[in-house]
């Protein structure tokens, strides 16, 4: 039994002053005013010296982290991220696969689910996102042109049959088999995410009709507006902004977006549409130097155009493709994406702890069990200062990381 007192609480419907939340048996028990919470006999205490105490933070898009490539696929590399992401102040996380041949991908997932069954201190994993390889190779970004392909069910469907715990995937819907990819994983309560696509409004549209509900980091790996003729054709940006039954997301490492882009999303979308994600890869919390991406090679440097809205600040490291012509993932972590809402984007904690917590439980179907405190819910909390440096990550109860 855990009890945390003596913080301000996010729950994050409302914030609650010297609040406390009392976990047993990996569950929320009770959440409120701390002088109406009793200490239990025996139970541990917590002292959150008036730092806030949030839902902890759910990511649902990383490839890795301090070392740990999902794409590795051994337990080591998944306990791996998930420890480093807890760090950051994740508690629960969907690793998340690249555009590989599906018999790596398979391997990803064998490794994901053999450490669902493991005791280790990290972020709890949650289910599974596979990111391609059903991608437009127009688009392909940081993903491996090489093994990047059109969708194809008699290959994917003995896969989603075998790991029901995959949640999500991001794939093209203007590519043949797109869209009845999408009616496969409607079919199957599996969130399909438009992803790495160069598909015009009207292909965005039969897409919704088809089935997918979400856009895998705007403003990346997607068509804008493009000139045919005298006309202009919306591409995946503008559709995005503009179809209220697609939910988005940003990666909010400071480096991707702008705040102006950050702040348009928002208000184009309404915030409730909108949650924060790192699209982290191994080198998450590592120092700069040279990486691989699935065979891709990768900088981290702390370099910025002169021209971003926002100046190079020391330390704050970005991914890029090793000729610097494009993004290659990132490595932040969720602490990071959540400062990046308050400090750039001028949001309050409470509405940037939402972002990281409620919105991406509701998107993908875990709005019953996480991403709130409230009694009922997983013992999920992590406790951050005023400058958002994580103090403490719980999960299910347990102290999993502690900042000395």
């Amino acid at each position: 039994m855990l009890l945390i007192r003596n913080g301000r609480v996010i729950t994050p419907i409302r914030v609650i002053d010297r609040g406390a939340v009392l976990i047993e048996d990996g569950i929320i028990r009770s959440v409120g005013p701390e002088d109406d919470i009793t200490t239990p006999a025996g139970a541990e205490v917590i002292d959150a010296g008036g730092a806030y105490v949030s839902p902890g933070f759910i990511e649902t898009h990383l490839h890795g982290g301090g070392g740990g490539d999902i794409m590795g696929a051994t337990t080591e590399d998944i306990i791996r991220c998930a420890q480093a992401h807890a760090r950051g102040g994740v508690t629960a996380m969907l690793p998340t696969t690249l555009a590989a041949p599906m018999e790596a991908i398979v391997r990803a997932l064998e490794a994901i689910e053999s450490v669902q069954g493991m005791e280790y201190e990290g972020a709890a994993i949650v289910g599974a996102h596979l990111e391609g390889p059903y991608f437009n190779l127009a688009q392909a970004g940081a993903q491996n042109p090489e093994f990047i392909k059109n969708p194809n069910l008699e290959e994917i469907v003995p896969i989603l049959d075998r790991f029901p715990f995959i949640r999500r995937v991001s794939a093209a819907p203007e590519l043949p088999g797109a869209l009845e990819l999408g009616q496969e994983l409607r079919r199957r309560g599996i969130v399909a995410s438009i992803a790495h696509s160069d598909a015009t409004y009207d292909d965005v549209i039969k897409a919704v009709e088809n089935g997918y509900t979400h856009a895998t980091h705007v403003f990346s790996g997607m068509s804008g507006l493009r000139r045919i003729n005298a006309y202009r054709i919306s591409g995946v940006i503008e559709s995005v902004l503009v179809i209220d039954e697609l939910t988005t997301e940003m990666i909010a490492d400071g480096h991707h977006l702008p705040p102006s882009l950050m702040r348009l999303v928002i208000k184009a979308k309404g915030l409730n549409q909108v949650c924060v994600t790192t699209d982290a890869m191994a080198a998450a919390g590592l120092d700069p130097g040279s990486y691989e991406l699935y065979g891709l090679k990768v900088v981290v440097e702390d370099d910025v155009a002169p021209e971003f809205e926002v100046k190079r600040r020391p330390g704050n490291y970005v991914a890029k493709l090793a000729d610097r012509s494009a993004f290659a993932s990132s490595v932040a972590t969720m602490d990071q994406a959540v400062r990046t809402m308050t400090e750039l984007v001028g949001l309050s904690v409470v509405d940037a702890v939402k972002m990281a917590t409620l919105i991406p439980a509701r998107i993908h179907g875990m709005a019953h069990e996480r991403g709130m405190l409230v009694p009922g819910f997983a013992g999920d909390v992590t406790v951050f200062d005023d400058g958002i440096q994580v103090q403490k990550t719980i999960v299910g109860g347990k102290v999993v990381y502690s900042r000395s």
